[in-house]
């Protein structure tokens, strides 16, 4: 299509310039659309002559999470090149592996990470672009849209979040880019009278995406720094209608509700819940936290995208449910041999999507094998119920085998949110000798004197025998990717030393 993201975007500018587009918090700027898009031309104006690669033109980005996140995505779009969001909580040289392996040849970067952004650039040599000192016009001259033929060109590339050696970069076009977050759209019920809150961390695609889809139809947006529970508390409160939260970002905020005496937290009108199944404990709280919102479920994976989605019904509550497939999707469940899974019968979860990626930057075996007769595959195991819904159960890398026996994490960290004094349940296998593996807890308590025996107990009379867990730690925090992810590697490699 002769349209991108940034194009439509710049349409709503002209028809809409006074209109409020973005307001960034804990002390950040407002925006409106016109101001919005002057300064998308003026950085823009930086990289018009960017070279290529070896992957065509890219255009790295490493800053925090303000307003100029959000447009240097947009004026890449707005030149043909592709952005490389570069995830800023990574160590020094996973930020320059991404660089090198993009080959971006620009690298635009801002405050807090300029000294990073300096080392990648004696590096690798890359053009370093410092955001802070780039002037916006008072005036901007009318934008010509339409134009160009940039469909098929990369937009973006996201780079997977890697748990062992370095991660793999996942472009989209502009054509899938501008089909996803329309989809997005209207399958989430965006209105231009939505604010909408982004309290988690622009360099991934799911927050950037729906910040455009809100944008392109004349949205608002309330752009988090950094997340505080508190302040999102306020915010959902108070100004942001839509919202999309990780299972982390619900809990924090629960905490917080409870410590307040729990009053209804009313503004917000939709919620979108994605990253991992949340427990149903936590589903129930959001019904309470927020009386009048629509509280949803997104499942999908980066070079899927979001493939299922569920609006959830209080009394029809499912654990592990993602849902039904959404537009565009055929999703499957696979067995070991390729063939389709039965309803009740776990396997590796799949979709022919309309959106999806376009193959792993220069590995091309690696592309060929994220596809299995036609299908992009998730690493996910899935089953699929009488109803239609599909639930997810666990990471096929992370399924436990003792004894012989099949365990789905998820299963157990149910039964473990159901303790009223656990707030986060992580479950891994660890390495054993007589079993293969032993079913291992990792626990985040609100009551200091919560015991591992009184978790093992509690276990016990709601599960199998072998699904028990026979190690259980106590800590004060999950480690997490910047997604709100728990790294399950990293507990296992914790608890082994």
């Amino acid at each position: 299509m002769r349209l991108t993201i940034a194009e439509a975007i710049a349409a709503r500018a002209m028809n809409q310039p006074d209109r409020v587009a973005i307001e960034v918090l804990q002390g950040g700027p407002t925006l409106t659309y016109a101001e919005l898009w002057r300064r998308v031309e003026a950085l823009a104006q930086q990289i018009k002559d960017a070279p290529a690669g070896k992957h065509g033109r890219m255009v790295g980005q490493l800053m925090g999470n303000h307003h100029d996140h959000v447009i240097t995505y947009l004026a890449c779009q707005r030149v043909g090149a592709a952005a490389v969001p570069v995830n800023s909580r990574l160590a020094a040289p996973e930020m320059q592996f991404v660089i090198e392996d993009s080959d971006a040849q620009v690298l635009f970067a801002g405050a807090p990470y300029l000294a990073e952004a300096a080392e990648i650039q004696a590096a690798t040599g890359v053009r370093l672009i410092n955001i802070d000192e780039i002037e916006t016009p008072e005036t901007g001259i009318r934008p010509v849209i339409g134009e160009d033929d940039f469909g098929d060109l990369p937009a973006v590339v996201g780079y997977t979040s890697g748990t062992t050696g370095f991660p793999k970069g996942a472009p989209y076009s502009n054509d899938h880019y501008m089909t996803q977050i329309m989809r997005w759209g209207w399958e989430y019920g965006l209105s231009a009278e939505d604010v909408m809150l982004v309290p988690g961390p622009l360099f991934h695609l799911s927050y950037t995406g729906l910040a455009f889809a809100a944008l392109c139809i004349g949205a608002r947006l309330r752009i988090m720094q950094t997340f505080e529970s508190d302040l999102a508390v306020d915010e959902l409160s108070e100004h942001a209608t839509f919202a999309f939260l990780v299972p982390s970002m619900s809990t924090m905020i629960a905490e917080v509700w409870r410590a307040r005496g729990k009053p209804p937290i009313g503004k917000l009108r939709y919620m979108i819940s994605s990253g991992a199944p949340g427990p149903i404990a936590l589903t129930e709280t959001c019904f309470e936290m927020f009386p009048n919102a629509t509280i949803t479920e997104a499942y999908g994976w980066t070079e899927g995208g979001w493939t299922n989605f569920e609006i959830k019904d209080r009394d029809n509550l499912l654990a592990h449910s993602v849902g039904w497939p959404t537009f565009g999707n055929e999703v499957q469940v696979f067995r070991e041999d390729g063939t389709p899974a039965d309803v009740g019968e776990p396997g590796e979860v799949g979709v022919k999507a309309l959106t999806h990626f376009s193959g792993y930057l220069g590995r091309p075996d690696a592309t060929e094998a994220a596809w299995q007769n036609g299908y992009v595959m998730s690493g996910d195991v899935g089953i699929w119920q009488p109803d239609g819904r599909l639930c997810i159960v666990d990471r096929k890398k992370d399924m436990i085998i003792s004894g012989g026996e099949n365990i789905y994490t998820a299963e157990v960290e149910r039964i473990l949110h159901e303790h009223p004094d656990v707030v986060e349940a992580a479950v891994v296998g660890l390495p054993d000798d007589r079993w293969g593996e032993i079913v291992t807890a990792m626990i985040v308590s609100r009551d200091p004197a919560l015991s591992s025996d009184d978790l093992i107990g509690f276990c016990r009379e709601r599960l199998a025998g072998y699904k028990v867990p026979r190690r259980v730690e106590l800590v004060g925090e999950l480690p997490r990717n910047p997604m709100g992810k728990v790294q399950k590697f990293r507990i296992i490699e914790d608890l082994t030393g």
